[in-house]
């Protein structure tokens, strides 16, 4: 994400439990952990919504209240343009490595 390389890490289902949520990003850290148990729709969406966290740092935007506001609205919206096209991401993603 950026410039730096972030870990996913499949989170134990007690520990995901214990923080009392799904995912998060330790942007300290440099790891992303997901329940490790969701189904995969699910799955992909919470890991989404984590590497979004970790473009905000990336991005260096400031609020911590707007950051969580923003991530949950704009996730779902962008994880089904997605999985609605495709065929543009695929191209998206083909145009981007060639660039690199």
């Amino acid at each position: 994400i950026g410039i730096s390389e972030y870990t996913l890490i499949l989170w134990p289902v007690a520990e995901a439990d214990a923080a009392e949520c799904y995912g998060e990003c330790d942007v300290e850290a440099y790891e992303i952990r997901v329940q490790e148990d969701l189904p995969n729709s699910h799955f992909a969406e919470i890991l989404e919504h984590e590497i979004n966290h970790g473009c905000w740092k990336a991005a260096k935007l400031r609020s911590r209240a707007s950051e969580e506001t923003v991530i949950n609205r704009m996730t779902p919206i962008l994880t089904a343009a997605r999985r609605d096209n495709p065929e543009i991401y695929a191209w998206i993603d083909q145009a981007i490595a060639q660039k690199a």
